[in-house]
């Protein structure tokens, strides 16, 4: 019988759905309504692994690419 994975264990294989942007933004909108910033100090196994599926789903978003910040230059105003 196999065991179920963690959120951890599901982030660090890609085992997330992210076909739909917007269920995507939607799904990063309710795990940072669950973290408090705290978290990020002194995380439990829960924070951990919403951590970690909120850093997976933010780094497989293509959409979030659109800016390239190599035209962003500190010596010429926009």
């Amino acid at each position: 019988m196999e065991r179920n994975r963690t959120l951890y264990q599901r982030a660090r294989t890609g085992d997330f759905q992210t076909d739909s942007v917007y269920d995507n933004l939607e799904r990063c909108r309710e795990i940072s309504h669950e973290l408090r910033i705290t978290d990020i100090i002194d995380p439990g196994s829960k924070q951990i692994g919403l951590l970690s599926e909120l850093l997976y789903r933010i780094q497989n978003m293509p959409e979030l690419e659109i800016l390239d910040l190599n035209l962003l230059d500190d010596r010429k105003p926009n």
